[in-house]
């Protein structure tokens, strides 16, 4: 039997950061700790100090002055001068990131890694690095470069190869994004990414060995308890709730084309998102009393409103098919019914939907009455959902398998 590896997984964000990618990363490393792996986190995120195995590595003050900041800056002040000193500053700072930043906003902690990187004295077997941000894989490098470790990258959405919304100054810095992340994976042993289109774009763009790549599918947690609240929930009640949860961007998720096709009062959307994407679904929409808007939840919250508020759970798919929407999966694992809005033809939710029959995808092709047709069948099937299927393909079991730390 092969001796049981020391891990090591650097990344950026980490709870209690809200992300697919920290609820993805939160899931591994609570199973690997059930396995009995050693296993340790340094991270960018400010942690309670309740896990002594999770190491924040980064400037507390800093990071609580820019919190603070963005906070202030989306909550409107009584002083119209403070408003107006708020705003300045938050676009003072944006300008400032998207200028001149890199990797990308997360600069500031690179540079904490490198300047730390010589007090890092863990013992571990193997590195695994996760984006986003790519940041964390130049931390990883920084803190392995030396000890030259088996080393594996996470890689959630693209970096150089980001179509929309680029990371960085891709004027400035193209030639660098591109230098960087073709070195990585030259060095790293394995790369994982979360869906077979995003896999094959880098493999083709950079000549990536096959041997390296692999296919790490988005995962969650099933829980009995949800699914039957799920299954329990009237779905005779009308108007139709549905629920988003999380944030929009311009360029890759936008809610212009999905809220044309389900324009009805038959439909009540309630959106748990950030005061950004907000003001994108104010601009989009033309009667709002249909539309409800709260703030981003804890993920165990945003479950049990998923199950037992609303009668299913509306997913944004992506401008391009190297970036598949974690959140799907998420939704998925309640066992509610999940309609996805499909932007592109090859948009990767697609390759999910033989698999799944709670998950409805739609286009703006689609009319609105054979919409609720294909609604009525979905929630009436709300009791099928494959269990075993999805904890074979989609739970952090089925991750750590590609890791091979045994």
């Amino acid at each position: 039997m092969n001796k049981v590896k020391k891990v090591l997984i650097v990344t950026h964000q980490f709870v209690p950061h809200q992300s697919p990618r920290t609820t993805r990363w939160k899931l591994i490393y609570d199973e690997l700790k059930r396995e009995g792996i050693d296993v340790h986190v340094v991270t960018g995120t400010p942690q309670n100090g309740s896990d002594s195995n999770i190491i924040y590595i980064g400037n507390k003050k800093a990071s609580k002055v820019v919190k603070n900041l963005r906070d202030q800056s989306n909550v409107h002040q009584k002083s119209f001068f403070k408003n107006l000193v708020l705003r300045l500053l938050k676009k003072i700072y944006r300008f400032f990131y998207k200028a001149f930043a890199w990797p990308d906003y997360t600069m500031f902690w690179v540079f904490s890694i490198w300047r730390n990187r010589k007090n890092i004295n863990l013992d571990y077997d193997l590195i695994i690095s996760v984006s986003l941000p790519f940041s964390s894989h130049i931390a990883a490098y920084l803190i392995n470069k030396k000890r030259g470790k088996e080393w594996i990258m996470d890689i959630g959405d693209p970096f150089s190869l980001k179509i929309n919304a680029y990371e960085n100054n891709k004027y400035l810095y193209k030639s660098l994004n591109y230098f960087v992340e073709n070195k990585f994976y030259k060095l790293a042993s394995k790369i994982i990414f979360t869906h077979k289109q995003a896999l094959e774009v880098h493999k083709n763009f950079f000549k990536i060995n096959s041997k390296k790549l692999f296919v790490g599918n988005p995962i969650s947690s099933f829980d009995n308890n949800l699914y039957k609240i799920a299954k329990d929930y009237d779905y005779s009640v009308r108007p139709i709730e549905f629920g988003y949860f999380g944030i929009l961007t311009k360029g890759v998720r936008s809610p212009i084309n999905v809220l044309e096709v389900l324009d009805t009062e038959k439909i009540n959307f309630n959106w748990y998102t950030n005061p950004d994407s907000k003001k994108m679904i104010e601009d989009t929409v033309v009667k709002k009393e249909n539309h409800s808007f709260f703030d981003i939840v804890p993920r165990e919250k945003a479950l049990d409103k998923m199950v037992a508020n609303l009668h299913c759970l509306l997913s944004i798919g992506n401008l391009n098919p190297t970036q598949l929407p974690s959140k799907v999966i998420e939704y998925l694992s309640t066992g509610k019914p999940v309609v996805h809005f499909a932007e592109i033809e090859d948009d990767p939710v697609y390759d999910l939907k033989d698999f799944f029959n709670n998950l409805l995808i739609i286009t703006k092709k689609d009319n609105l009455l054979n919409i609720e047709n294909s609604l009525d069948k979905l929630f009436s099937s709300v009791g099928e959902f494959d269990e075993n299927y999805f904890k074979n393909n989609y739970s952090s079991k089925a991750v750590i398998k590609l890791l091979e730390v045994f």
